[in-house]
């Protein structure tokens, strides 16, 4: 179990032998390679204006390790990578200044893109000042509003990314607004059937084993004491490591409200394709897209190793 981004990286070895293609790739994007390959990464490939990207790529010293596509457009650009993607292995894919519509658009589609037949979904990793270990959230940005069905994906893409990070074992909080079910609040509902589900044994086909447990409410996922003040019995209060959230709204606040109000550290990455997908925004700093990056490549690596 990490506490922090710095162990993660260094405790999961180096990333030599990751890739990242960055699909129109702006000067934020060759800062945040720098810090990657610092931290070994194996190199990059960035897709986008040349006379944008070369300058900067010497000023930061990155050129030799790095192999520029030129592309006229943002939306060429998103083409050309996707391509790239769709041939290698151990690849990440990592958003650059462009709009997100238009590079999920090249992602999805049906004859190029990088489709697996699995639902693409989003995972959130948050480093929160107190705490002693990482959080992960998931569906905070991309499934608007999940179905059951579509939580048991999510559950699954997050267990296979997380158990590509070391995790044998990840304790899971399906979110609501209290821990009753009530027929009225339909996430408590599919709360209660995602813990019958675990019960039943439809998660036992993955790489990790996990505990779930909900409907449950965020100070009870925070605090084994406040569990025991409503008089709840939980084996996992306090100790939770992956929290999913029953609609995009609620996993939007719950990270933006720890990032810009309790100053964690985070990084995000999209799951489900034929290689994991930086989505970072394109007002992030360099350093939020490095961890990104690190956490993808990671992820990469891990999944192409089980």
């Amino acid at each position: 179990m990490y506490k922090t981004f710095d162990e993660m990286i260094n405790c999961c070895g180096c990333l030599g032998g990751s890739c990242v293609v960055a699909a129109s790739a702006d000067v934020e994007t060759v800062e945040a390679m720098k810090l990657a390959f610092g931290h070994g990464l194996g190199r990059a490939v960035l897709v986008g204006d040349e006379a944008v990207l070369r300058p900067a790529m010497e000023e930061y010293g990155v050129a030799e390790r790095t192999q520029l596509v030129h592309a006229d457009t943002p939306a060429e650009a998103v083409r050309r990578a996707v391509a790239i993607v769709r041939e290698g292995s151990e690849y990440t894919l990592m958003k650059g200044l462009v709009n997100t519509e238009d590079f999920l658009r090249a992602v999805l589609d049906k004859e190029n893109g990088l489709r697996t037949g699995r639902i693409l979904s989003h995972l959130a990793v948050l480093e929160i000042p107190g705490e002693h270990h990482l959080s992960f959230c998931a569906d905070s940005g991309f499934i608007i509003a999940p179905t059951l069905k579509e939580k048991k994906y999510i559950i699954a893409n997050s267990l296979r990314a997380i158990h590509a990070l070391g995790y044998e074992h990840v304790n899971v909080a399906i979110l609501a607004a209290n821990e009753r079910v009530n027929p009225d609040m339909p996430a408590t509902v599919d709360a209660a059937a995602l813990v019958e589900a675990w019960r039943a044994g439809e998660f036992d086909g993955l790489p990790c084993t996990c505990t779930i447990e909900g409907p449950m409410a965020i100070d009870v996922v925070a605090s084994k004491e406040a569990a025991e003040r409503k008089g709840i019995r939980s084996v996992i209060a306090g100790k939770v490591d992956l929290t999913i959230v029953p609609s995009i709204e609620c996993g939007n606040v719950h990270c933006k409200t720890l990032i810009h109000y309790c100053h964690a550290k985070s990084a995000g990455v999209v799951l489900g394709a034929k290689a994991p997908i930086i989505l970072v925004s394109r007002t992030d700093d360099h350093e939020t897209k490095f961890n990104a990056i690190a956490l993808s490549c990671l992820v990469a690596g891990g999944m192409h190793r089980c």
